[in-house]
């Protein structure tokens, strides 16, 4: 029987033990099994109601310390909706009356407890009702609440799809006022991008599965196209019959802008917007194509700027860059419509020139290009000169493959640089190993033995407060009785003769050397980021040698960094991955260096282990004055933060791009701002002096005081 009984928590406010005795039978001969707890100090009602949660109250009215309805006070006071029943052996009907208007939810006379089984299930059944009312409510204040706060444009209409009311967030978004709206129909918002099937389509959803959802463009009030991201439901009656139906859509317009530039990004030369190489190679394929079909010819023109490395190192990368910049719209006017221009990074352009019928045409088009160098180039109130070499090859006399044509007009153009502001065709004769190349190739191999390689280091700032965190170490070669040799001018060598695995070995080992003096002398050492070449990447025994070096140098792998360069992973990218995964699982940092400049997939990006992201100078150069480098340097380290990877910016050079950079939370910063490249010795110095708060600061540019 027992197993029959409904579970009862009951509170019993009572004064006679026998009646509480008496309350209890009444209730389990009413089919209920009571969990209860008596009291009759009127100090224990509040604590009791507080402490639990009860099914009802059952209090006797007239008891010696207080009445009944000073209970039901505190249970209104409480503002507990329980069902408070007036059990009392002694009450006349105007007082319960009174009771009951006061809140007791009925009365049972003592003599008559037959009846409190049945007031109790009455009541339960209506506090159910009340408590379900109340939710309802809620549900109602939270769902307009909704409708009101959410970013999303929510619009309602009737079966006819007529509309009924629409939130603040519809009227921001299309510039309609809910009063412009309210009884028109949502296909007011068409921007007639799309035909009717699209719209049957749609419909033809709702109808089958009431509901849809998809990239739909609307038009504002003011004209303006937009993209939104667009659901669709079907709300329908007891009936089963549609009622309403209700759309919102959230706006897509900064969203498909952030992934257009990133788009662009990955296709155009961050600093010229020109073609980069991916897309040059892209462009190129349908002019070959033609070429073959009519027995014509495709020319591929090489040009490199002679010496512009010392208008770098002379004027600024600021100067050099805005140059570059010049020099990439001149060419676009002088060559016909049918050519196109593409830069591959650094002062490295390449000029398509298609559907040709002689090489003689191409003699007239390299020397037209030859005379937009004629001119002057004015940057910043300078006038500067500069003298191109331009190598060329034909598609198909020279070869019928993309990649190969590409290396003859850059053998092509090692041969025009030497002698110095003129065009070269590739021809089979062409001795790459000339006698000046094949003497520096020399000079090269026999460099290491004498030591004339250097490193120097340029330190990398933390731009929240600062602090030197990091330098890279930069090669320089000082070959016996001559100038300090630029990278630029004999890295290409080192990469072509294969000389760069062993001469990359001993800059590892170098710097790895240097770091370990570095930290023996300063008081918090800070890691080096060395480079590593797309030669050295590749490498089948790179993981080999780097665990060798550090090993034999004591160097913990967490402070070296390595940088690699996007073409160096994107050549081969599962042999990439496998590499970067590995050397990830040494310890080491991993920096793809020079963003933007080469074509890295973002695809890509999120698969390796990664720590780093370097925007390339050529980004950082204008952010003063150029909106759209704003725009993208905001969206690389956006992007990168949400891959979680630290940024750093290359090529600082005055306070306003700092503090673009600052503004924008861009975590790391390096370039002449802070410091030119310095030796180890100035760099021990540096930092000694930075650390130690009796010695003064090093300045923005790098000086000592």
């Amino acid at each position: 029987m027992n197993g029959e009984l409904r579970k009862l928590s009951v509170l019993i406010i009572e004064d006679s033990e026998d009646d509480v005795l008496l309350i209890l039978r009444a209730l389990r001969n009413g089919g209920f099994d009571p969990n209860y707890l008596h009291i009759e100090n009127p100090n224990d009602i509040k604590p009791a109601l507080a402490d639990k949660t009860w099914d009802v109250v059952l209090c006797d009215y007239n008891l010696p310390q207080f009445i009944g309805t000073e209970a039901l006070r505190l249970l209104q006071d409480l503002n507990l909706d329980i069902p408070f029943i007036i059990v009392s052996g002694a009450i006349g009907e105007e007082t319960a009356v009174n009771a009951m208007r006061s809140g007791a939810h009925d009365y049972i006379m003592k003599n008559n407890l037959a009846r409190l089984a049945p007031v109790i299930e009455r009541e339960l059944r209506e506090a159910k009702i009340r408590n379900s009312r109340r939710l309802a409510l809620e549900d109602l204040r939270l769902a307009a609440k909704v409708f009101e706060s959410s970013v999303e444009g929510i619009v309602i209409t009737d079966a006819q799809t007529r509309i009924l009311r629409v939130n603040q967030s519809f009227c921001e978004i299309t510039g309609y006022s809910q009063e412009h709206v309210i009884g028109l129909k949502p296909d007011m918002l068409q921007s007639r991008r799309h035909n009717m099937d699209f719209f049957k389509g749609i419909w033809k959803s709702i109808k089958r599965h009431g509901y849809w959802q998809g990239e739909v463009w609307n038009r504002r009030k003011n004209g303006e196209i937009f993209p939104v991201w667009l659901s669709v439901s079907a709300v329908k009656n007891s009936n089963g019959q549609v009622s309403h139906y209700i759309g919102g859509f959230t706006d897509l317009s900064a969203q498909k802008s952030a992934e257009e530039r990133i788009q662009h990004l990955t296709h155009y030369d961050a600093l010229t917007d020109l073609p980069n190489r991916t897309l040059f190679h892209a462009r190129f394929k349908q002019p070959m194509q033609n070429a073959l079909r009519h027995n014509r010819r495709v020319a591929l023109l090489h040009l490199d700027i002679d010496r512009f490395i010392k208008i770098n190192d002379t004027l600024g990368h600021h100067i050099g860059d805005r140059l570059l910049q010049q020099v990439g719209r001149r060419l676009v006017a002088s060559i016909h419509d049918r050519d196109f221009v593409g830069r591959f990074g650094g002062d490295e352009y390449a000029i398509a020139c298609p559907d040709l019928d002689q090489s003689v045409e191409v003699s007239a088009i390299a020397q037209s290009i030859m005379n937009v160098f004629s001119e002057p180039f004015w940057v910043e109130g300078r006038e500067i000169f500069l003298s191109p070499s331009i190598g060329i090859a034909l598609f198909p006399e020279d070869t019928d493959d993309y990649d190969e044509l590409l290396k003859f007009a850059d053998t092509a153009v090692h041969h025009a640089k030497r002698q110095g502001g003129t065009y070269q065709f590739y021809h089979r004769g062409m001795n790459v190993d000339s006698a000046n190349r094949l003497k520096m190739e020399n000079a090269l191999r026999r460099a290491l033995d004498r030591q004339e390689f250097k490193l120097y280091y340029q330190p990398q700032v933390n731009l929240a407060n600062g602090k030197i965190i990091g330098a890279e170490a930069l090669l320089r070669w000082k070959p016996a009785n001559q100038d300090m040799v630029y990278p630029e001018q004999f890295i290409p060598l080192l990469e072509e003769t294969g000389l760069i695995i062993s001469v990359g070995e001993w800059v590892l080992r170098a710097a790895c050397y240097q770091l370990r003096a570095l930290q023996n002398t300063v008081q918090s050492p800070i890691p080096i980021s060395v480079n590593l070449s797309p030669m050295q990447f590749r490498h089948k025994d790179l993981v080999g040698m780097i665990e060798s070096v550090l090993e034999e140098t004591g160097i913990d792998a967490h402070w070296l960094e390595l940088e690699i360069t996007e073409t160096s992973v994107m050549e081969e990218p599962e042999h990439a991955l496998a590499t970067l995964q590995q050397l990830y699982g040494m310890g080491i940092r991993l920096a793809v260096d020079d963003f933007g400049t080469g074509y890295s997939s973002l695809s890509y990006l999120k698969k390796f282990p990664l720590d780093v992201l370097k925007i390339d100078r050529s980004f950082v150069s204008d952010l003063g004055h150029d909106l759209d480098d704003a725009a993208i340097v905001d969206s690389i380290i956006a992007m990168a933060h949400r891959l979680n990877l630290k940024v750093i910016a290359e090529g600082i050079e005055n306070q306003g791009q700092l503090d673009f950079l600052q503004n924008h939370e861009c975590d790391i910063g390096q370039g002449f701002y802070y410091s030119k490249p310095m030796p180890s010795e100035l760099l021990t110095h540096t930092l000694i002096e930075e650390q130690n708060p009796l010695i003064q600061h090093m300045t923005p540019q790098g000086h000592c005081a």
